[in-house]
């Protein structure tokens, strides 16, 4: 997502709430002058998104570095096509290549596909529940799609934005400009704002615009669906290109520098854990005695037509290992989006923070499993806990100072609800 889809930021991430590796990687970005602005600290004051946005192309070298300094066998262009399984137990999976199809064994398998992909294809079981009430339940969140302006005049947008706050001025903006363009026909696509960002340089500005739903019964991982919605994705960014550049001073000669080379996915397939975490542990901050991350990720929906709603009015909250860890399926971990969570808590957990931070989690259990010759879904909740603490992370909302939780629930009880979405 931060690299392929163009997502380069770490939205919600605080040095308060999560540490270890994220905290390396955000360092590392800093002092190699891939980091291009940091909020994080104002991060539980202002409640906002986009608290670290970074240069993904020094990303992509620091993290291959990071990967080589641990001595980590990579395997770049391989897709995961199958699973290796005697009983109950994964024992690796197939990758099919340019070489064709290989074998990966290993003593614990962890899915960070963003998909469940690996579960999935083990026969695992896992949800796939969709849009969770309402006359479009069952229904997916559908695709989106970011890209890169190139040649904005900066000031100009700026004073915009200052001219015309209600139009310009919030994080979604252009809602008059979109709704009569689309009523004229001259804007291809059903947003109802764009999201714009003009942080990543002089001339650059992010857009986070296209959006292209599904039917019922089609899923995110069906490649007929990934092919027409990327297809229709690009149109859509072009139209946007050319309302902006002849509707909105600044844009006049600017052209679209990048697109991504995949959607933004949303929902796809998530493991049945032997834990599921619900949306009212997350509206409860709770507190769980096996807790190996903490997340400050409020729920950020997209509906299947691209209705969006984030109530920022969450405080921060544990994710427990047993979220990790499959109910019937042993020597296989999850991380990520691939978490078990329910419809709306996923939609805060597959962010990328929370998602780094359940990655180094199943990581360290993994190895400490191997190292202890159990499999992870008995292993020491408690050491691994005491791993992850010595390594700089933070594992559970119990240990977070006072004063930084009365932050977050000043905010929260400050919160409004920030919508934006489509036609429907």
């Amino acid at each position: 997502m931060q690299t392929q889809c163009l997502n380069s930021t770490f939205s919600l991430v605080d040095p308060e709430i999560q540490g270890g590796i994220i905290q390396d990687i955000i360092n590392g970005l800093r002092k190699g002058g891939g980091l291009i602005k940091d909020r994080s600290a104002n991060t539980r004051i202002t409640y906002g998104m986009g608290a670290v946005w970074f240069d993904k192309e020094y990303y992509k070298y620091l993290l291959d570095t990071m990967m080589a300094e641990a001595e980590v066998k990579l395997l770049y262009h391989a897709f995961a096509v199958g699973s290796i399984k005697e009983g109950n137990a994964l024992k690796g999976i197939f990758v099919e290549s340019l070489e064709g199809k290989r074998a990966v064994l290993g003593k614990v398998i962890i899915d960070c596909t963003g998909s469940a992909d690996i579960a999935w294809k083990s026969g695992t079981p896992c949800m796939a529940d969709g849009f969770p009430s309402g006359p479009k339940k069952g229904r997916h969140s559908g695709f989106g799609y970011t890209f890169f302006f190139r040649n904005v005049d900066i000031d100009r947008l700026k004073r915009l934005r200052e001219e015309q706050p209600e139009e310009w001025g919030s994080m979604f903006g252009g809602r008059n400009l979109i709704k009569k363009a689309k009523a004229e026909g001259r804007l291809y696509g059903n947003r109802a704002a764009f999201l714009l960002t003009e942080v990543f340089g002089h001339d650059r500005v992010w857009i986070l615009g296209p959006h292209y739903p599904l039917p019922m019964g089609h899923h995110g991982w069906m490649v007929e669906d990934l092919t027409a919605g990327e297809i229709d994705l690009r149109k859509q960014a072009w139209s946007a290109y050319n309302l902006l550049k002849d509707n909105v001073p600044g844009f006049e000669n600017s052209y679209i520098e990048e697109t991504p080379t995949f959607p933004l996915l949303r929902d796809t397939h998530r493991i049945l854990g032997e834990y599921v975490l619900q949306y009212e542990d997350m509206r409860q901050g709770k507190a769980f005695d096996d807790s190996i991350a903490i997340s400050n990720m409020f729920p950020d929906v997209f509906g299947p037509d691209d209705e969006h709603e984030a109530t920022r009015d969450v405080p921060p909250y544990d994710i427990p290992y047993r979220c990790l860890v499959p109910r019937e399926t042993d020597n296989l971990l999850a991380a990520g989006s691939t978490i078990s969570a329910d419809f709306m808590s996923y939609c805060a957990v597959r962010y990328c923070s929370p998602s780094i931070c359940t990655g180094q989690a199943v990581g360290t259990a993994a190895a400490l499993s191997v190292k202890n010759k159990v499999t992870p879904r008995n292993l020491d909740v408690k050491r691994l806990q005491d791993t992850l603490r010595k390594q700089g992370a933070r594992t559970t909302v119990k240990d977070v100072p006072e004063r930084v939780l009365e932050e977050y629930r000043r905010s929260a009880e400050k919160a409004v609800t920030t919508r934006s979405g489509g036609s429907a």
